[in-house]
């Protein structure tokens, strides 16, 4: 048997067509779905990268794992997917285009083989590049690092499934499209209006600049051009699976990380408050044949988390280690909601953590402000100041500070009613809004005390490219 997991970086669930979007972004996703399993409700346990790859490797969410800020490494001594699956026979390899997802700060533990190819440097001479500076890739070796395409990714799988790969494998895929920038490939524009000659051009320099519907609906035209792109791109991963003979004894696993935000709540892209079109993500799963799975839709309430322990089941892994939180997905386990599903996105001490938890009726949400005292302040101006952001804080302060400012810090909806998260209900129904505050405070204190009697391995140093790159990203500050 075969598992091959495939992330589209910030793909949201809405713009997904086989979720019910108005555009054909994904007719591969949808070809998948039809034979396998698609998962209406599924929610990612945080709003950026890091800490959900470490989440799709351990089953294990953010408290628990410990992979939360920008400083952390994936270090902690956690039994993870690929040496677990090593133990049934199955080899495995990756392939990140991100320095979020990268070798250099542990994500390529258990693997035979893991490919960080932004820092290929093929790949680096013809795509976009970013200093490692900007990219805030602190830790990276060099001062150059490329963005690759989902072309790029395409290319080193087929090559790998031509020349490298054995039976039984496990290949873990990470696309950093449709990513900020959003910069889709000639051939792949036709969501945009030709005629737009406004300022978006979905750079993230240009972010501060939307202000229009027109400019609004041009970086949502850039961002679906990505995701077609990147699912065509997937659709000639599947075909070569298809021609080596090997698509039926392949369980499929694709994904998105997390969303990306259209000013819904008045927000662009990610890494902030966990509103759905952050953390409402699509999963579809295409099961080997040897399954006994039906096509079908699910609509319980499952996590990102629950991927591990799903693959570890259909792989034949007889002991699941006791640090995997997630469950079997339905119908590969048991059904039964497994309401509550939880969220956390932590940056840095100087910014705001922001948590939630979600049932099938109820959403809560709370912000978790840092001290704004003398040094905190200094700290942020000092960063503010090494990125080169005063000039773009002058010019538009509203959409920095907005960022890292809150006039409310709790958030109750009703999801029945306020499906949009449109109407704070923590006022008029405070004992429910406690009730949820409680279910989340002891989810990350039991995480938290899990995670402090796990012993960790030897600090990683993260070399200078991933740090270039997560500072072009916007990772880190």
């Amino acid at each position: 048997m075969n598992i091959f997991i495939y992330v589209l970086d910030a793909l949201r669930a809405d713009h997904v067509s086989c979720y019910g979007y108005d555009r054909n972004t994904t007719p591969t996703i949808n070809r998948l779905a039809e034979e396998g399993v698609r998962y209406e409700n599924c929610f990612s346990p945080a709003t950026w990268t890091k800490p959900v790859g470490a989440s799709l490797l351990t089953g294990a969410y953010p408290p628990l794992h410990g992979t939360r800020s920008r400083e952390d490494v994936f270090d902690v001594d956690i039994t993870r997917l690929p040496e677990t699956l090593s133990e049934v026979g199955i080899t495995s390899v990756g392939f990140s285009t991100m320095g979020n997802v990268s070798a250099s700060i542990g994500y390529d533990r258990g693997f035979e083989t893991y490919r960080d190819l932004y820092k290929d440097p093929d790949i680096v001479a013809k795509r976009q590049t970013r200093d490692t500076d900007s990219e805030e890739l602190e830790h990276e070796g060099r001062d150059e690092i490329a963005l690759p395409r989902a072309e790029d990714l395409t290319e080193s799988v087929v090559e790998w499934l031509e020349t490298d790969a054995e039976d039984d494998f496990f290949a873990f895929c990470w696309s950093i499209e449709p990513h900020m920038p959003y910069n889709p490939p000639e051939g792949y524009r036709d969501y945009t209006d030709p005629e737009y000659d406004g300022p978006v051009d979905g750079q993230r320099d240009t972010l501060p600049d939307v202000e229009t519907d027109a400019d609004l609906e041009q970086l949502k035209g850039l961002y679906d051009g990505g995701i077609r792109y990147n699912d065509d791109e997937l659709g000639r991963i599947v075909d070569m699976l298809k021609t080596q003979g090997i698509y039926d004894e392949t369980m499929i696993v694709v994904l998105g990380d997390h969303g990306d935000a259209f000013n819904e709540h008045d927000r662009l892209t990610h890494g902030h408050l966990p509103y759905d079109e952050l953390i409402h993500v699509p999963l579809v799963v295409k099961p080997a044949t040897e399954s006994d799975v039906k096509p079908q839709v699910v609509e319980e309430t499952v996590s990102l988390v629950d991927v591990p322990a799903t693959v570890m089941g259909a792989a034949g892994v007889s002991e699941v280690p006791e640090t995997v939180e997630g469950r079997e997905l339905p119908p590969f386990g048991p059904s039964g909601s497994s309401s509550p599903v939880f969220s956390e996105t932590r940056f840095r001490d100087v910014y705001p953590s922001f948590y939630s938890v979600r049932t099938d009726e109820w959403k809560y949400m709370e912000v978790d402000e840092p001290d704004r005292d003398v040094g905190t302040m200094l700290d942020t101006v000092k960063q503010v100041y090494q990125r080169g952001l005063i000039w773009e804080i002058v010019r538009n302060p509203r959409y920095y500070l907005e960022r890292y400012f809150h006039d409310e810090n709790r958030f109750l909806y009703d999801l029945d009613d306020d499906p949009g998260e449109q109407t704070n209900l923590v006022e008029k129904q405070p004992e429910k809004a406690d009730e949820m505050e409680s279910l989340l405070t002891t989810w990350i204190r039991k995480g938290e005390r899990r995670h402090e009697k796990l012993s960790s391995v030897d600090d990683l140093d993260i070399d200078n490219e991933t740090s270039e790159q997560l500072k072009q990203l916007g990772y880190v500050e």
